[in-house]
């Protein structure tokens, strides 16, 4: 097995519908209003983080991926620039659940994209920049039933047993909330996790 690193990034692609992807350059542009420049890309990254986050499916796992980009539903093709531990993290939700990535990404958009742009646009930055409506953003952020703090995602597998036909291995993701870590802790989390 080839190991994997949060350093090192995959590049692929991903389906999106139309609208979902409107959604995202209508999202870098009040980000960008607001004195923030992200990429497409470090949105994707934070939409997977929360995404996985919420995920709590506990059935057995799926006999397949399920059918996402059906034909005549106006789906396009991007690219995804993710690391390789939360690429892995997602392949492992992906496997249990039977949902494709594209179809997580798209789920993400609609559902956790207005919470990230709240969480975001409330935080205030050591320079004050104009036009940032950090009061606005936070009485929305605020409303929300749960804030979460920053996290990381950390992914694993091991094998066990890979003899005589008999294949036995573990998979394992763990959400590590940043409150409460000490600065050595996050630096080392940050060379090591999503």
């Amino acid at each position: 097995m080839k190991p994997i690193h949060s350093q090192i990034h995959k590049k692929t692609s991903i389906s999106l519908p139309r609208n979902s992807h409107r959604k995202m350059s209508a999202a870098r542009r009040v980000f960008a209003r607001n004195g923030l420049l992200y990429s497409e890309q470090e949105i994707y990254r934070r939409l997977f983080k929360i995404f996985l986050k919420h995920w709590r499916g506990g059935g057995v796992k799926t006999n397949g991926l399920r059918r996402y980009n059906a034909s005549g539903k106006g789906y396009e093709i991007h690219s995804l620039y993710i690391n390789q531990v939360l690429y892995a993290a997602l392949w492992q939700r992906a496997l249990h659940s039977g949902e494709s990535i594209s179809r997580m990404l798209d789920v993400a958009i609609r559902v956790y994209l207005p919470r990230l742009l709240e969480s975001l646009l409330s935080v205030s930055s050591r320079r004050p920049e104009p036009g940032r409506n950090i009061k606005y953003w936070s009485g929305r952020y605020a409303r929300r039933h749960n804030t979460y703090p920053d996290f990381f995602i950390n992914y694993s597998c091991h094998t066990h047993n890979n003899a005589s036909g008999h294949l036995q291995y573990t998979q394992e993701m763990q959400i590590i909330s940043k409150a409460g870590l000490s600065i050595m802790e996050i630096w080392n989390l940050m060379l090591t996790a999503a």
